[in-house]
């Protein structure tokens, strides 16, 4: 509790500290969406398959939760990463979870699989699997 006549957050704290969030997004990311295309066969000369969604700054961070398994004779090997997005209005909604929007960064692709929701108020935090078998999704 605090003392009397005092507050736990002062005013203007959010804007005063919202350049921290912002000032730690120094990665270039692209993030798009697997959408349906053409018949598999043949394929249009071009086509990803996927849908551009957005692109700008991001932070990346992995987060040392290595897992590594042996599904039906395939083994597999992941890595989560946080990954913050600017709260500000940009961001079109984002799909996580199995046919989650895909991060691309540096050369390195990230599926969105989780959304959190804890720290919305500078920033939009997303858990994301890279996977680094030969089977990259």
């Amino acid at each position: 509790m605090p003392f009397p006549g005092t507050k736990i957050i002062p005013d203007g704290w959010s804007e005063h500290h919202r350049p921290v969030a912002a000032g730690g997004m120094t990665a270039d990311c692209v993030i798009e969406r697997v959408t349906d295309g053409p018949a598999p066969f043949p394929l249009l000369e071009g086509w990803t398959g996927r849908t551009r969604l957005w692109a700008g700054k991001a932070r990346i961070q992995e987060l040392k939760r290595e897992q590594a398994a042996d599904l039906a004779g395939q083994p597999t090997e992941s890595r989560q990463y946080l990954i913050q997005l600017p709260y500000d209005g940009t961001l079109p909604d984002l799909w996580v979870g199995e046919r989650g929007d895909i991060v691309t960064s540096a050369g390195a692709e990230y599926i969105l699989k989780q959304r959190m929701t804890g720290s919305e108020l500078w920033a939009h935090d997303f858990l994301a699997w890279e996977n680094q078998t030969q089977q990259n999704p």
